[in-house]
């Protein structure tokens, strides 16, 4: 059985970087970095997350990232960890991206599923997965 979970996801850190090591806003046009984001998440998971993303922005007000995301926290009533793959862009003041459990241990081994993250600049984000163990 599928079971549907949303939550808050609030930023709590971000560093991005140009491959020269840069800090991107200093870099215009067409450029790649890395960077990191820690985030805690408030309603049916609950918990804290570490991303690490790669970055390619087309020009200065848009870009796709992959990254993967490190979750330990409390999901359907069981503590553990998770990995999520994201696959995601940002245009015209909104973050997306797609998100798949790729790992799960503690008491969320054997989780699986897919879901979603959507940030509008200057709110906290909202995630939603559909998962099964």
């Amino acid at each position: 059985m599928t079971t549907h979970a949303t939550a808050a996801v609030e930023m709590k850190s971000w560093t991005e970087h140009t491959w020269d090591g840069r800090p991107h806003e200093e870099v215009t046009g067409p450029k790649q970095t890395t960077g990191t984001m820690t985030t805690t998440y408030t309603g049916d998971l609950e918990g804290t997350g570490e991303l690490r993303f790669l970055m390619a922005y087309p020009d200065d007000e848009s870009c796709d990232s992959v990254g993967h995301e490190v979750v330990t926290g409390v999901l359907a009533g069981r503590e553990g960890t998770l990995v999520l793959r994201h696959v995601g862009d940002y245009r015209d003041g909104v973050a997306r991206a797609e998100v798949t459990v790729v790992s799960a241990g503690g008491g969320l081994s054997g989780l699986r599923g897919t879901g979603r993250i959507t940030w509008r600049h200057g709110e906290p984000g909202r995630f939603e997965l559909d998962h099964a163990f």
